[in-house]
């Protein structure tokens, strides 16, 4: 059977065709986004923004959410708070749809301080769906 471009002869045809407009839409905007961690200047931490879409609180689903620092082995080092609220730990706690900034105190387990230089990921998870960002510590 042969296939055609034409999209008048493709329906009559029986045959499905593709339109060009439908491979053009723009791709939907994204449900979580974790921002790149920012140094605070007054403390040794870093600012993690994230952000919810109201997407994922229809019908007034509340996501869980969790932030954490995992290190090159892909080992978990830190577990994040919130900034405005610091007794929070973001560790599948349920959180509103919004923006919200991490606080890492840039401590790893045990209380030591993280490696400087080194390459640790932030992940931020909403209901186990799981967004990761790579950065860099460097020394001041």
């Amino acid at each position: 059977m042969r296939r055609f471009v034409r999209p008048g002869l493709g329906l009559l045809l029986g045959g499905v065709v593709a339109h060009p407009a439908a491979a053009q839409r723009s791709p939907a905007a994204p449900v979580i986004a974790l921002e790149e961690p920012r140094a605070n200047p007054v403390l040794p931490a870093a600012l993690v923004p994230f952000s919810i879409a109201s997407d994922v609180c229809k019908r007034g689903h509340v996501p869980r959410v969790a932030l954490q620092v995992y290190n090159v082995l892909a080992e978990p080092v830190a577990t994040l708070r919130l900034r405005d609220r610091p007794a929070v730990v973001l560790d599948r706690i349920p959180l509103r749809c919004g923006q919200f900034v991490g606080l890492w105190d840039g401590t790893v387990a045990r209380g030591t301080r993280a490696a400087s230089p080194g390459i640790y990921y932030m992940t931020l998870s909403v209901d186990g769906v799981p967004k990761a960002k790579r950065f860099r510590i460097t020394e001041p």
